[in-house]
Order: C-alpha cells, then sequence, then structure tokens
C-alpha cells in the first residue's frame, strides 16, 4: 500500500485535480485497509494473523519495534 501512496503523491506537478484525486485515494486506501482487509483477515486466518498484525505495521514499514 506504500507504493500506490507513493505513486499518487509522487508528482513534479501538483494540480488541483490531481491533489484531489490524491488525497481521496489515500483516504480510500487507509479506511479500506484498517477496517475492511485486516477484518477480513482476522476473521479468515485468526489468531495468527493478530500476531503478525502485532509485529508488522500496516502502512510503513519497519516503524515498529522487534518484540
Amino acid at each position: 500500500m506504500l507504493g500506490f501512496l507513493i505513486a499518487f503523491w509522487a508528482t513534479p506537478i501538483m494540480t488541483v485535480g490531481h491533489l484531489v484525486f490524491a488525497i481521496m485515494t489515500t483516504i480510500n486506501i487507509l479506511l479500506a485497509v484498517k477496517y475492511l482487509e485486516e477484518k477480513d483477515l482476522q476473521k479468515a486466518i485468526g489468531g495468527k494473523y493478530e500476531d503478525y498484525q502485532k509485529k508488522v505495521p500496516m502502512i510503513i514499514p519497519f516503524t515498529k519495534g522487534k518484540k
């Protein structure tokens, strides 16, 4: 997901149209990952996925400390 966010925001000229697109797709990605994808994976995989969530950040890699 981080790659998509970078692609939407990395532009040499930020027009109003592109800014609106970048904002809306960023909101869409954050909400979809948090409330749809994560919940579906918890239901499908269960406890193993919950352990994985505790170790791995949702969007930005390498931001959670090792436990």
